[in-house]
């Protein structure tokens, strides 16, 4: 084998023949001067005959964040207005449903609650600071104010007296009926939250004679006489009985209702109450509701009682004497 001069032996291993180098430095050079030439409107390098090239669009600088509408352009096109119109609706029915920061209540009692009250909408959220009780079982509605919590003692009582009427077993020999002359329970009461249950609202239902009217007892005045006598304050109850006034009003449908102010004071068991209290009669059924509170707080819960108490109403669905076992 021949032995290669040490020249070409140099050139074998490293950078090649003589020239190679040189050849391969200008051909570097005319690719980079090619991709530096401007371009024409085709976007087409000047002095170029090849087909014209696609131009990469630029990178869009990103909109600051005090821009939403460009973040949005940013970041995509905008959604289609179907979209945004059942987003929209979705929105305004989240906030308007679940009362979101008040709005519903605020937007309610603009016209002073006479749309809630006509189709009902402040049984779901409070209106003017109160919200209204609906009983159709019973038939009757009132408002009470809105910080105000339901009774749960009577509700779970309440529940347990409908099951026991609607039970298929046959009721016990003993002890299943209320005996003649006990004190009904009411079918509604609110109280204030942590309350000792002297201060509340509650709506009392119960059977009367057949035929019974208000009318019947008299006048207002005479009604809240005999009333505040046999069954407030009776002779020899230890309790002293103060009337303060007597009225009577009728709704829209002429429904007729009486109403009664009056005070209670006791030694034993000691306390000193004002009571708010107002009657109406229908189908055999008497229907009272009664405000309560301490002689002490009447001041401060003396509007909000006398709103229920005007707000006071008998429905049309009220249950029939069927389901009472007893009259009073």
């Amino acid at each position: 084998m021949p032995a290669l001069c040490p020249a070409r032996a140099h050139w074998a291993f490293t950078a090649g023949p003589p020239g190679f180098t040189q050849r391969r430095r200008s051909h570097r050079t005319a690719a980079v001067q090619a991709q530096q030439r401007p371009q024409d409107a085709d976007g087409q390098a000047a002095g170029s005959s090849g087909p014209p090239q696609q131009q990469l669009p630029a990178a869009e600088s990103r909109p600051p964040l005090t821009d939403p509408a460009g973040m949005v352009v940013y970041g995509g096109r905008l959604p289609p207005a179907r979209r945004l119109v059942v987003s929209g609706l979705t929105a305004t029915a989240i906030v308007l449903g679940g009362n979101l920061f008040g709005v519903t209540s605020w937007l309610l009692g603009q016209d002073g609650g006479v749309l809630a009250e006509r189709a009902r909408l402040d049984v779901l959220v409070p209106v003017n600071g109160f919200r209204r009780c609906l009983d159709r079982d019973n038939g009757f509605t009132f408002l009470y104010p809105a910080r105000w919590l339901a009774d749960q003692t009577l509700y779970r009582r309440y529940a347990q007296r409908v099951e026991q009427a609607t039970a298929l077993d046959p009721p016990p020999l003993r002890g299943s009926r209320r005996p003649n002359g006990g004190t009904p329970e009411p079918a509604a009461a609110y109280g204030p939250a942590g309350g000792s249950g002297e201060e509340n609202i509650s709506v009392v239902v119960a059977p009367i004679r057949d035929g019974f009217t208000l009318q019947k007892m008299g006048t207002p005045q005479e009604a809240a006489e005999r009333f505040l006598q046999t069954t407030v304050a009776p002779e020899g109850s230890g309790k002293t009985a103060v009337l303060l006034g007597a009225g009577a009003r009728r709704d829209a449908r002429g429904e007729l209702y009486y109403f009664t102010e009056f005070t209670v004071q006791s030694e034993r068991p000691a306390f000193f109450r004002h009571n708010l209290a107002v009657y109406a009669a229908r189908n055999g059924l008497l229907y009272s509701l009664n405000c309560q509170s301490s002689e002490a707080r009447w001041t401060e819960n003396e509007a909000g009682f006398r709103r229920a108490a005007e707000s006071f109403t008998i429905l049309n669905s009220g249950v029939a004497t069927a389901g009472f076992p007893d009259r009073l």
